[in-house]
């Protein structure tokens, strides 16, 4: 199973605005899944987003 795992996401095409997200928080959060299982498979990042691919035996 495979999950993406925003950090900072910009506005998306359609011209509805992203949420917010404090960095630090969604750190915590993905370390929390990491102690839950989940594996960090890759990193994106562009101009507009950075994100992780999780990555998670199916059970």
């Amino acid at each position: 199973m495979e999950k993406t795992f925003f950090i900072r996401r910009s506005a998306s095409g359609d011209g509805v605005p992203a949420p917010v997200y404090d960095r630090f928080q969604r750190i915590e959060k993905l370390n929390l899944l990491v102690e839950s299982g989940w594996a960090i498979k890759d990193f994106k990042c562009d101009a507009d987003e950075e994100y992780f691919i999780l990555e998670k035996a199916d059970n």
